[in-house]
This record gives C-alpha cells, structure tokens and sequence, in this order.
C-alpha cells in the first residue's frame, strides 16, 4: 500500500466499454490512476464475467465484452511492467499516460484524463472505482428497457396459452443476426415485441438510439423475415419533458407507424396483449382475456 506523507498530485482516466459505435451508448468498466512524482501507475477492471453489461447491452454477446477486458487487462499489464522495468516518471509519465488514454476506435477505450490529490494512491483506485463504476450499476439500478421487458414477460406469460412463449432471439436478417427480447412464432410467422425508453443522457443519444432500432427494423422488413404488421414497439415517454426529448419521441414514434409496423404506449397492456395473441384461434385468443 502506497502512502505520502503530503498529498500527492494523481490523474486518472475512466475505461469505457462502447459495443455499438453507432449509439454512443458506454458502460464504465475500470479505472486508470497514475501517481507521476513517484512513478505509480495503478489500475482496478470490472470482472471478466460482468452479467451487468449484458443486462445494460440487452443485444449483445456476452463473449464480445469477455474477450475484451481480457485483452484489456493484458495489455495494461504490458504497460505496468514497462514502467517500472524502466523507471519512468514526472513528465515523462504523464507524456506516456496521454498517449496510452487517447481517443481510439475500439469497444474498449478511454475517457477524459482527471485529476486529485491523494496520501494514498492503492486507496484511491478503489475509490474510483466504487464511485465511478459503482454508481454506474449502482444495486437495484437496471437499464430502464430491460425492467420494461421483465414487465411484458410478467403480463404476456399468464395471459397466453402455454404453448405461446416470447423469448429472446437472434433473427437473421441477409448477413445481420438482430437480437429481439421478445420473439415467438405464431402459423409460421415471427411475431416481435420490442419496448423503447428514451433516458439517455442527451438528445442526441436518445436520437441515435431510435434510429438504430428504426435502421434495425428496416432490415427486418426488407430482408423479408417478417411482415411489418407483426412487429410492436412498446415505448414510454422521456421522463425528461423538454421539447428536444419528446420530438425525438414523436419522430421514433412516427417513423416506426411509417414502416406498417405497430407503435402502443407501453402502459397500454390491452392492445399489447392483443397483439401477442393475434392470429391465435379464437378460443385461445378469447382464453387470453379471461
């Protein structure tokens, strides 16, 4: 354990997982500190089984975040050896700290480089961590689609026959493997529920998430996997009421009614539960709501 007897100047930069470049969207997965006057150089990694990426990441592989803290890890390993191996320090440290945090193209890269002040730099890695990966899952706190998936599975389930389950699938569609939370095949048909929620930090991302899902759902329609008719998107107001936030709604909103496909407000249980169980027999279908 590292102490000083003054504090001593530390930067640090967060570790950012980003799978999907087009959405922008990042969970925070370790911590980066250095301690240049002294040449530390320190980091803390989210574990290599995280099951709360996945539950943020609702459509991703497991593996692809597995593989890549791995690597990660590795190399920041490589970079620790190197430094002490060769006694770097004072500027030149930091020199090489800017290097190693600048913005690159990968799933796993760097933020903003920060500063503090510390008597204890071991103590100040966990500290980070907790707080800035912490806080990020903090207990309880979920990825506000997945408790909206959680809820339509709990209201589907008792309100269809037992042979009618919706799942999470991939859905191959041309060279694309889609992933859908919520897929059942109903006479040989794919029949998918996906909720939207609009939470992001900024405009601009709730944007970029729409479009995704929009982008994603074309291909669906245009590959001839399924009928637009037979895909629902559940959405739920911003709870962020400013003018930017809900245009980007209504446009979502809008644009997938466009595509033939079907928009209902999430709380809309009725319609939602209709349409899981459209092109049931009628006795099923009237077995649903009763």
């Amino acid at each position: 354990m590292t102490e000083f007897k003054n504090n001593a100047q530390c930067m640090y930069a967060v570790v950012r997982f980003m799978p999907f470049a087009e959405t922008r969207e990042f969970a925070n997965v370790g911590v980066v500190v250095i301690a240049p006057k002294f040449g530390i150089y320190d980091f803390k990694l989210a574990p290599q089984k995280f099951g709360r990426v996945t539950q943020f990441f609702d459509d991703l592989d497991g593996m692809v975040y597995k593989h890549a803290i791995e690597g990660f890890e590795a190399e920041l390993e490589r970079v620790r050896n190197y430094l002490v191996h060769n006694y770097v320090q004072g500027k030149d440290l930091v020199e090489y700290f800017k290097e190693i945090t600048r913005t690159r193209e990968s799933v796993l890269h760097f933020g903003e480089i920060g500063t503090l002040l510390t008597d204890n730099v071991n103590v100040t890695v966990d500290k980070l961590y907790d707080r800035l990966i912490g806080r990020n899952f903090t207990a309880g706190k979920e990825y506000k689609e997945q408790q909206m998936i959680r809820v339509l599975k709990s209201q589907l389930t008792p309100n269809l026959p037992k042979d009618v389950r919706y799942t999470k699938q991939n859905i191959k569609a041309g060279i694309f493997d889609i992933s859908m939370p919520l897929v059942t095949k109903i006479n040989s048909n794919y029949r998918i529920i996906r909720p939207l929620a609009f939470e992001q930090k900024n405009v601009l991302q709730a944007m970029e998430h729409g479009e995704t899902w929009i982008n994603r759902l074309k291909k669906l329609i245009n590959s001839e996997v399924i009928e637009a008719k037979r895909a629902l998107f559940a959405f739920e107001k911003p709870l962020n009421r400013k003018l930017e936030f809900m245009k980007v709604y209504e446009d979502v909103y809008g644009e997938i009614q466009n595509l033939g496909a079907v928009a209902e407000d999430f709380s809309d249980t009725s319609n939602i539960i209709k349409f899981a169980a459209a092109d049931l027999s009628p006795e099923s279908v009237e077995k649903a709501f009763h």
